[in-house]
């Protein structure tokens, strides 16, 4: 959002803030919300794996290794 927008937001009575703000989440609760991986309109896990050296999925839950496409390390499914 620009600044010229958000301050005639704030002019009116709106608050302008992050979602983590609105809900009024932990760290540990933000990482969560921002590490859930969705496919297909889905949520279908969560995947810790940022910064975590080169063997990372980059966040689709999948690592390529040099017999194909393994599950990364770092993913835990949901169990629906």
């Amino acid at each position: 959002m620009d600044e010229e927008k958000k301050q005639r937001l704030e002019a009116t009575g709106f608050k302008v803030g992050s979602v983590a703000e609105f809900l009024d989440l932990t760290l540990e609760e933000q990482s969560l919300v921002e590490n859930v991986i969705i496919r297909h309109g889905k949520p279908i896990g969560i995947c810790d794996c940022k910064g975590k050296g080169k063997e990372s999925c980059m966040g689709n839950g999948w690592i390529r290794d040099g017999e194909g496409y393994q599950k990364c390390p770092y993913f835990i499914e949901y169990e629906l």
